[in-house]
Formats: structure tokens, sequence, C-alpha cells
């Protein structure tokens, strides 16, 4: 716990934060040398290759959330201000604490400035907290010369006497929830929201503690929202169990798998035969569906790049069931009015299909069955040929490029194509 104080106290974040902060460590732990272990990581030692730290950020940074356009209008900011605290735990991503929501919120699309502190940011400055730990001296209680000269040379100062008058109490309902937070502000404007808080207040400023003078139970009631229940799908830290957090992070932490950005990051990756395999089973599912011909490219052709993209498909027990790999083609370097003219695609609605479907079935009795065309989009022609250089790993030497006859998605290739 030593390493989870020092990154608490220094990133000005209060206790509560001890289970993001432990999580934040043994992430960064796993991935770091030791003389035991031959200057080898954790990591690599159980996948015998070495842990990419790239994505490795400094604990307490200001960050910025980015809002999806389906979240937000055209006046709205795009992005959410928060604090770095630690590692998404079964996807790629961060963990960022957002203070004016009061939750914690996992996303791959943050921007982190390291040579910012979130909390002096955001607050004004850093908040220290007490972290303290206290030891037990036996031998101190069988030496009295040493505790009657410790009594002589330290003589404890009485502390100041708490003016409760001074402090403001504001109760602030929940917008969500008919849930009533009661905060104290003490001449400092320091927000305390409990009374540990108030305590650990009271013992650096060298005051007097009453309980009794603070009452952090409501006295009014918020009418304005029907009843809900407490976990009102708030995903903020205090609802956190953070038992089953820090046994989330033991049992899971060595098995997050990590999903490659290029073809050269799946060759040194701890899964490189499946991302192989998923490769092969992508060409050869092309192949079969005769989306290319191989041909010699001439000096009037314009030949666009391709790579490959990977993601990892989980059931619902978040249990890694198949990796997937797909070739695209880079559309973005094709000109409008040039290299192509129309960009959409014509679809039914599924939505009606399915429902006319189901009326169908029932009305005739019809025995029903849902299938999975594999690689449907491949049955799509292409009105004019596509040059594209060949893909990673799977080039035919004598042939530097292919000619598209199909494409996979239209928004790739952007050519009109008509999918039956």
């Amino acid at each position: 716990m030593e390493a989870v104080r020092t990154m608490l106290q220094d990133s000005g974040l209060q206790p509560r934060f001890w289970a993001e902060a432990l999580h934040a460590y043994v992430h960064t732990k796993n991935r770091c040398s030791h003389k035991l272990t031959e200057g080898k990581t954790p990591m690599e030692i159980w996948s015998e290759h070495k842990p990419s730290i790239r994505h490795c950020r400094t604990f307490g940074s200001l960050a910025y959330v980015y809002v999806p356009t389906v979240n937000r209008n055209k006046l709205q900011p795009k992005a959410k201000i928060g604090i770095l605290v630690g590692y998404a735990v079964n996807r790629r991503g961060y963990r960022i604490w957002l203070p004016k929501e009061r939750k914690v919120v996992e996303s791959i699309h943050v921007k982190i400035d390291e040579t910012k502190n979130g909390v002096k940011t955001l607050f004004g400055r850093v908040k220290h907290y007490d972290y303290a730990i206290y030891q037990l001296d036996q031998n101190l209680n069988n030496d009295s010369d040493c505790r009657a000269q410790d009594e002589k040379s330290s003589s404890p100062k009485k502390p100041s006497s708490l003016d409760i008058s001074t402090w403001i109490r504001l109760e602030k309902p929940r917008k969500k929830s008919k849930r009533i937070d009661v905060y104290y502000y003490p001449p400092s404007k320091e927000r305390l929201r409990s009374v540990n808080d108030v305590k650990i207040y009271c013992e650096r400023n060298k005051l007097e503690f009453d309980p009794n003078q603070f009452n952090f139970k409501p006295t009014t009631t918020n009418t304005s929202l029907e009843e809900k229940t407490e976990c009102d799908n708030e995903t903020s830290s205090d609802s956190v169990d953070e038992a089953s957090l820090v046994n989330d992070i033991f049992q899971h932490e060595i098995y997050i798998t990590e999903i490659p950005k290029t073809f050269k990051e799946t060759q040194i990756s701890p899964n490189k035969e499946k991302w192989d395999e998923a490769m092969s089973e992508e060409i050869k599912l092309m192949q079969n569906r005769k989306v290319w011909d191989l041909v010699e490219p001439e000096s009037n052709m314009k030949v666009l790049g391709c790579r490959w993209v990977y993601n990892i498909k989980h059931d619902e027990k978040n249990n890694v069931k198949k990796y997937k790999s797909r070739l695209v083609a880079q559309g973005f370097k094709q000109r409008p009015g040039v290299d192509f003219t129309d960009v959409f695609a014509p679809l039914v609605n599924f939505d009606i299909i399915k429902f006319l479907f189901v009326l169908l079935v029932c009305i005739l009795g019809w025995n029903h069955a849902q299938i999975d065309v594999k690689g449907a989009y491949l049955y799509g022609n292409l009105d004019i040929p596509i040059y594209m250089q060949q893909p990673e790993g799977f080039a035919v030497k004598g042939c530097l490029s292919f000619i598209a006859n199909r494409c996979r998605y239209c928004i790739c290739c952007k050519h009109n194509v008509t999918i039956l």
C-alpha cells in the first residue's frame, strides 16, 4: 500500500480512491521489470512477449473525455473534463473521474494532459490528506525511562476551539433520485461531505472535533422526482463495491487482451497464432468470393493502400469468443467527382422485413429459423474498378497490386453498391 499512498498523496485525490489507485498500480507493476525476474516483467514471463507501455499515463492527470454526437446537441461541449484514475479492466481505454457528475467512466476516446494535475486544475489547489500508518512499538511500553523522556520533551498543544457558527451547512438534492447530499463548508471554503472528512480537516488545522456538532442527515425531502431505488444506475465511485473491484483487479488483470492496431503489433502479440488464423480466414473468404484479381500496376493507375482492422468478440460472460480481422481499403484517398460519383448504398429496412416475417409465421404457422450469411457485403459488385495494394503478410510475389471486383463496405471504396 506504500505505492497507493504515494499516488494518492501526489495526485491530491481523496482516500476513497484507494481502489482506483491500487488498480492503476497493479496494471503498471505488471509491466515493470524486476531484478528477481532477471529483468523481465510479469506480463512478459506469463505471455513470453514484451508488453506495450505506450498507453501508460500519469495517475491524477487532467483528462478530456469525448462525448459522442448522439449524447449532445450542437451547442454543448464535445468533451467532459475529468481526472485520470486508472485503466479499463475488461477493454482498452482509461478510467476517468468526472467530478461534476460524481462518477467514473471508461472510454478509449480520451485526451490526457500529463503536464497538469487534475485536482489542482479543477479545484484550484491540491488537498493533502493524512495517510499516516499508526504503529505499535512494544519496546516503548517496557521502557519507562524512554516514556518519561518523551513526556517531558513533547508537550502537545491543545487544539483550538471550533466555532461552528462560521461554517455553512448545505443540502443539495440530486437530479436523478430523491437522495439529498449534505455538505459542510468551513471558512476556507473547502467542501466536506462526511464526518470523516470533517475529522481529517480538524486534525490538519488543529481544531477540536466534536461529531455531535455535525449533522449529515438531510432535514428536507426531495419531491421533484418519483421514488427510485438507491442504485439509480449511478456509477459513482461511492457506489462501487470496493471488495469486488479489488478482486477483479487481481483475478482479471493478467488476462486482459490488448487489441493490436497494426499488422506488426500482431506479430509480437502473445496471441499471434490466433490473429494469424483470423487474417488467413479473411483472405480465404475473399478468395472464395473472388473479390479481386492480381494485376501488374501501370503508370496511369491510382493504387489505394489498405490496412488490417482487428477486434475481439466476447460472449455474455465477457469471455473471448472469437478473434476477428478485417481488411479495408483506404478509400479516403479517393477524390469525389474524379474517382467516384455516388456514395450511397440502397438498403431495405430490416425492421419492417422482420415484422412482416413474424406475422407470416404466426398466421400461416411456419417453422422459422434464423441464419447468418457470412461475408454478405462481399456480394456487391463495383461499377468502377479499384486498384489496391496487397495486404501485409499475404503479398504474392511477382504481383504488386489487386484489382477489386467487389467491396466489403461501401464507405471503404466509396462507390455505388447494390446489395441483394
